[in-house]
């Protein structure tokens, strides 16, 4: 179901199912063969309901549950077909409809615009299909031992459903590096994650017969449109987008000091008849935030009802909850929406989530290179200069002990290589490492923090609709570069946001590249004031969370208390001298990173590892 297909009616009859509401569903797995007796589960309230899904292949779900609202589901029977479209299309009336034609083979998979997974199976021949979409927004993992086959959208279940324990300690190296998995790597040696625009498709014992990309890259800059065209051109793509986006149900509007979350306000009317079905709210790290302040000015602008919360100690007292919705993915001090999770839940169906717009209305620092100038040697070099994280003596400890005498580095190198070799030829550097970005940081990681979300609502992501990823394939770099078309696109469609100062620069849109003395200034006196008055500016979650006695305990609990599995990779005496270096100096070398890390893995193993094997 690749390449063009004629967009053609679907055939009268075809639809064989009355129209499906649509419910919720917390997570899935199909498999085949005999799968272990007990599975684990998200959250402490789930259960798995199993049920036959065709001759050899098992489906089992969770309903919802406190602490995982999961994501909407709906199933789909037509003609030899049946299917779950779990998540959401976008951009049509009628999702049913839409997937009935995918299935009967009248339009090609890349139609599909959404954050879904579509699972179907074939009744005739008792094939699984599974098509990702095509950010791979919504995870899935699949795995193979012996006889045995799963599929899921929880990663612990999927390892126990085939018996897969041993740790993949190149996908832990990218961990520790890069702060993400990359490729398609899971903690689990031979669990893999689906990969971004993919169709997969297992016969009736489980055997991949194929998986095959239905759409690719491209960048091809539009030069006949001019660049005022462009700023138009976007704002009335955003606009259709937003519009549908925030149509129907209760809206959670998250706001920050920046420029993504604005442009999603600026297309909110502050007149519109149904306000009260949206619902903003910003989070900083003190009462004197810059952000919720900021946040607090957009969100007046536009009358919409507003709250701002102050992010108080919270991770160690919900810390099973936070990995259980990441899945230790990421630093789990990175998913911060964890600490308001029932008031979002108590306000909202749906959550605007904002992310990557700050990727595609921006460069990756090599706007001025011409197309082809550099080698794919320098590429690598460029992209591990951006993915490299601070992560010190992790991987001499924790890694290169279970690399087959390999260098950590050389394996962070190999993977980066292998994985721009997956994309096509794009002349430009600049956009090639921005879909280098998308198909590895934001599938590996931007995404799992997105997935915390649903812990209360499910997000809706107006930068992943497919509209506006392939309208950024035709900007030229120059056009976005310094958040350029998106400050002139506040400027001219929003004004009254674009006059409200942005975080990064302490002064409005209107002043953005020119030269603002005062503002300078004014930085600077609030800066010396601070450090007259003994006070320190908390920026960052990890340090609300460490800092005070709670955090230090919380970090002693799940590093040093005796009988940990993470003692079988670092010795505890390491452990506490990593802690101590810390706490005399938590800023020095960037050490919040290496804690942060040990602690998601710490607690990745005790609570969703099982009885891991420490070497592979």
């Amino acid at each position: 179901m690749t390449g063009d297909v004629p967009d053609r009616p679907l055939p009268a009859g075809s639809m064989t199912a009355r129209p499906h509401a649509v419910g919720q569903i917390g997570d899935w797995l199909a498999y085949t063969g005999d799968a272990a007796a007990v599975l684990p589960v998200r959250t402490t309230g789930a259960r798995w309901r199993a049920e036959r899904l065709a001759l050899d292949w098992h489906w089992t779900s969770t309903t919802p549950s406190e602490g995982w609202q999961g994501s909407p589901v709906s199933q789909i029977q037509t003609g030899d077909w049946t299917a779950w479209l779990i998540g959401e299309l976008f951009g049509t009336t009628d999702p049913d409809q839409t997937v009935a034609r995918l299935l009967q083979g009248h339009i090609a998979a890349d139609r599909l615009n959404g954050h879904f997974l579509l699972v179907a199976v074939n009744n005739l021949s008792n094939e699984l299909h599974i098509w990702t979409d095509r950010h791979a927004t919504l995870h899935a993992y699949i795995a193979s031992q012996g006889l045995r086959t799963a599929v899921g959208t929880f990663l612990p279940s999927v390892a126990k459903a085939v018996g897969r324990n041993d740790l993949d300690w190149m996908g832990l190296t990218s961990f520790f590096g890069f702060g993400f998995f990359a490729a398609d790597r899971t903690h689990f040696d031979g669990v893999r994650i689906l990969r971004p625009a993919m169709h997969y498709r297992l016969d009736r014992h489980g055997r991949l017969l194929a998986e095959e990309r239905y759409w690719q890259w491209r960048y091809s800059p539009d030069g006949s449109r001019s660049y005022d065209e462009t700023v138009e051109e976007f704002a009335a793509i955003f606009a259709t987008v937003m519009s549908e986006m925030t149509a129907a149900n209760r809206v959670a509007v998250p706001i920050s000091g920046g420029l993504d979350s604005r442009s999603t306000v600026a297309t909110i009317i502050a007149d519109r008849p149904d306000l009260e079905r949206f619902w903003a709210f910003s989070y900083g790290y003190d009462e004197a935030s810059v952000e919720t302040r900021i946040a607090r000015k957009v969100a007046a602008a536009r009358s919409l009802p507003f709250t701002s919360f102050v992010v108080r100690p919270y991770l160690f007292g919900r810390l099973a909850q936070a990995i259980g919705s990441v899945e230790g993915f990421q630093d789990v001090t990175m998913a911060r929406q964890i600490a308001i999770e029932s008031d979002i839940r108590r306000h909202a169906d749906r959550v605007i989530a904002a992310h990557w717009g700050d990727v595609y209305l921006d460069d990756m620092g090599l706007a001025t290179l011409a197309p082809g100038s550099l080698s794919n040697d320098q590429l690598v070099d460029s992209a591990l200069a951006k993915f490299s994280k601070p992560y010190g003596e992790l991987l001499g400890i924790l890694c290169k002990p279970h690399l087959g005498g390999r260098e950590p580095a050389v394996v962070l190198r190999e993977l980066m290589s292998d994985e721009l070799k997956r994309l096509p030829d794009i002349a430009d550097p600049d956009f090639l490492i921005k879909a280098l970005k998308t198909e590895q940081w934001s599938a590996r990681w931007t995404t799992a923090s997105i997935r915390a979300f649903q812990a209360a609502a499910f997000p809706r992501l107006p930068f992943y609709d497919t509209r506006l990823s392939d309208f950024f394939t035709t900007v030229p770099t120059a056009f976005v570069a310094g958040r350029r078309l998106q400050i002139d696109y506040l400027k001219r469609y929003a004004p009254d946001l674009a006059a409200v100062e942005w975080q990064v620069t302490g002064a409005n849109l209107f002043k953005a590249g020119r030269p603002d003395p005062w503002t300078a200034v004014k930085r600077a006196i609030n800066k010396g004031r601070r450090k007259l008055e003994g006070r320190v500016v908390i920026e960052r979650n990890w340090e609300v969370q460490f800092l005070g006695p709670e955090g230090r305990q919380g970090l002693e609990y799940w590093l040093l208390r005796p009988g940990l599995t993470i003692y079988e990779f670092i010795s505890p005496q390491r452990l506490a001298a990593l802690i101590e270096a810390f706490y005399e100096s938590p800023w020095a070398d960037k050490r919040s990173y290496p804690m942060a890390m040990l602690l998601t893995f710490s607690a990745w193993l005790e609570l969703q590892g099982g009885r891991v094997r420490p070497t592979s």
